[in-house]
Order: C-alpha cells, then sequence, then structure tokens
C-alpha cells in the first residue's frame, strides 16, 4: 500500500523557513575568525598593550622626574587622564607635590597623545 503525494501545508513551509535560518545562523556561527580580531581579542585578554604603554610611561617619568625620584617611586596606570604615581614614603610625596607642575608639563610634552590631565600621587610598596 503506498501513500499518494499530497502538497505540504502553508504551516510546513513556514516551519521549513524557520528550520532554514535556523541552520543558516549555525553554520555561520562555526566560520572561522579573521585573525585581526582573534589577535585583538588576544591582546585585550593578555594585557600586552597596557605593558608596552606602561614602559612608555616609565620612560618619560625618568625624563621628566629626574634620577632622585625614580628610584623611590613607581608609575601605575593612566585613568580618565589621571597618571597614577607611588612613592616610597610620605616624604617623597610631599616633594612631588612640589614639583608637581613642572613634571606634569614634561610628561604631557614627552606624550602629548596621552590625554594626561592630573597626576595622583600615593604613598605604598615599591615593588
Amino acid at each position: 500500500m503506498t501513500i499518494p503525494p499530497t502538497e505540504p501545508h502553508p504551516e510546513d513551509w513556514a516551519n521549513l523557513e524557520r528550520r532554514a535560518q535556523s541552520h543558516q545562523r549555525w553554520y555561520y556561527g562555526q566560520q572561522p575568525k579573521k585573525i585581526a580580531e582573534v589577535m585583538s581579542q588576544l591582546v585585550q585578554r593578555r594585557g600586552y598593550a597596557q605593558v608596552r604603554t606602561l614602559g612608555e610611561w616609565n620612560d618619560a617619568w625618568q625624563a621628566a622626574a629626574g634620577d632622585a625620584f625614580v628610584a623611590v617611586t613607581e608609575v601605575g596606570q593612566l585613568r580618565r587622564g589621571v597618571l597614577e604615581i607611588t612613592a616610597a614614603n610620605s616624604l617623597v610625596m610631599q616633594e612631588l607635590g612640589f614639583e608637581k607642575e613642572r613634571i606634569l608639563q614634561e610628561l604631557k610634552t614627552a606624550r602629548p597623545d596621552s590625554g594626561l590631565k592630573q597626576l595622583r600621587f600615593r604613598v605604598g610598596k615599591i615593588g
């Protein structure tokens, strides 16, 4: 006994289109990513850009602050235009406060594209 062929019901067509779209999303979701996208994610996750930037800030800080301050300070991160500097003790922090405007201008000259607006000093452990 054979079943005679029938025309598909309109609801079956809608279901077929939905399944085709679902399959298409699955298939294109499995495509390889561009190497540029993978590399940017890697740099962001591992923090390589911050390490490079920190090295550039260390060089600029050494030139602006001088050898006397470099030995007892450490450059932190730049957040919203404020560069954090950790000093070994409160005496060094006070001396930095006296030199703040001069150092800020030299840092702005050394790194004009950084968006530096202010320096923030704090006492902490120098590693």
